[in-house]
């Protein structure tokens, strides 16, 4: 089937323009022709979109988002009781079909907000590898979607994740068999948790104590190589990611301040670092009232917002790629706020609107090794784009609301996108109002 999207405007995230009165045509989810509008061939078509000018912006690629949640801050997000009774029901059989459920949801959500590649960062009963088999045969709201998965992620007793989104090992043999388990799942990568994180955080100042050895983490790596599997890993302190750097890691998630060593571990592999500012910013700066999380965490999500910003200046002018993520299910991280992300990063990295906006798709797409299939439009890519009524060159927030999303060809609407007004508003002011030199440096 040949479509034809008549009289667009395309975003050219390579070269920081924008081409008016353009066509793209499209057959069997690729784009093999853009060219100027008008031409009496480009017509023949099966189906003609006639946009009139609109705005044609890559598919933003989400790096880093968990589909169990919705983004309402909870009490179930920190440990307690009510963590523990939400746990015990999603362990049931009717816990996972509803679990099913609300990620298959999720996924169309990231869908309709312009997100056309997102790769999942661990899940709490095998529902992200189901729903990548399920929109893989073509089926289901989020069809389309490009998902790169791995299941559980892999924690170490009192590890990040141990008891939810992670399975344990207490061993470096235990962890290589679930990676071989992941594997043979069909895990697109593995993803492990060096060090804790905010929301289980004992002490002020220790967001990312260690939890994972060297050699565990080293063990997890060079099985994960031998399966021809990349792997990513939660590492929130500097010693985090000095571990993870010299024993196998590719990415680094949220990531800290990094030695020469390390930088140059990483980069020698190819690997980049991939921040996540959306959940570190509100719970840095919003008060534990709002996000229901203690005053440790409020502190320990200052550190974070600050480690991690320091480490992608210096991994970036070493010439390390730095992508984003949302970390979608944490609180104010919701499945429609990559645009977000976006914005985060170009007031905290100090970067201007183009370079934001190419780290958000074409950069994205270059920390997966997909630089050649999407991230950008150009012909004999994947038909991955997002239709705007302005120009997101000009401001970010064009990215909010897209009309139309292209995703693999399918075209998919975007009206009735449900948002969560209440945090909507709360992230617009704080976007707004936050003073990013004060709170970054």
């Amino acid at each position: 089937m040949k479509t034809l999207f008549h009289d667009l405007t395309v975003v050219d995230v390579e070269k920081r323009r924008v081409l008016p009165h353009t066509d793209i045509t499209v057959e069997n989810g690729i784009i093999t022709d853009i060219s100027p509008s008008g031409a009496g061939e480009k017509k023949k078509a099966d189906k003609i979109y006639k946009l009139s000018g609109r705005f044609a912006s890559p598919g933003l690629i989400n790096l880093h988002a968990h589909l169990f949640g919705t983004g309402r801050p909870s009490k179930a997000l920190g440990a307690g009781k009510t963590q523990e009774r939400l746990l015990k029901f999603i362990a049931t059989p009717i816990g996972k079909r509803v679990m099913n459920v609300i990620v298959a949801f999720s996924a169309k959500t990231q869908l309709r907000s312009g997100v056309t590649t997102l790769r999942t960062s661990g899940d709490m009963v095998g529902s992200d590898l189901a729903l990548k088999k399920k929109v893989s045969a073509g089926k289901g709201g989020a069809r389309g979607l490009r998902l790169i998965v791995p299941g559980y992620a892999l924690t170490v007793p009192g590890g990040h994740g141990d008891g939810t989104f992670a399975k344990t090992g207490r061993t470096p043999d235990e962890l290589v068999k679930l990676v071989d388990e992941a594997a043979a799942a069909g895990a697109d990568y593995i993803k492990i948790c060096i060090t804790g994180g905010v929301m289980d955080s004992k002490k002020r100042g220790e967001p990312g104590e260690v939890r994972m050895s060297a050699e565990e983490v080293k063990a997890v790596c060079d099985r994960a190589h031998e399966q021809g599997k990349k792997v990513a890993a939660h590492a929130q302190s500097p010693e985090g990611v000095r571990i993870a750097a010299l024993n196998g890691v590719d990415t680094i998630e949220h990531g800290a301040p990094a030695d020469e060593e390390s930088i140059a571990a990483i980069k020698a592999r190819g690997g980049a670092m991939v921040v996540t500012y959306s959940p570190a910013l509100p719970l840095a700066a919003l008060s534990p009232e709002i996000t229901k999380l203690g005053d440790t965490a409020r502190y320990n999500s200052g550190v974070v917002l600050r480690g991690m910003t320091k480490g992608a200046h210096k991994f970036s002018a070493a010439g390390v790629k730095v992508g984003i993520g949302t970390d979608a299910s944490c609180p104010f991280c919701t499945q429609y706020g990559t645009w977000r992300e976006a914005v985060y990063f170009k007031n905290a990295m100090g970067v201007s609107r183009e370079k934001a906006l190419y780290t958000a798709t074409l950069g994205n797409a270059e920390v997966l090794g997909l630089e050649k299939v999407t991230g950008s439009i150009a012909v004999g890519k994947s038909a991955d784009f997002m239709l705007l009524k302005d120009n997101p060159l000009d401001d970010l927030s064009a990215l909010a609301k897209p009309q139309k999303v292209v995703a693999g060809g399918r075209v998919v609407y975007s009206f009735g996108l449900m948002r969560i007004k209440k945090i909507e508003e709360i992230l617009d002011k704080l976007t707004e109002d936050v003073q990013w030199a004060k709170i970054i440096y």
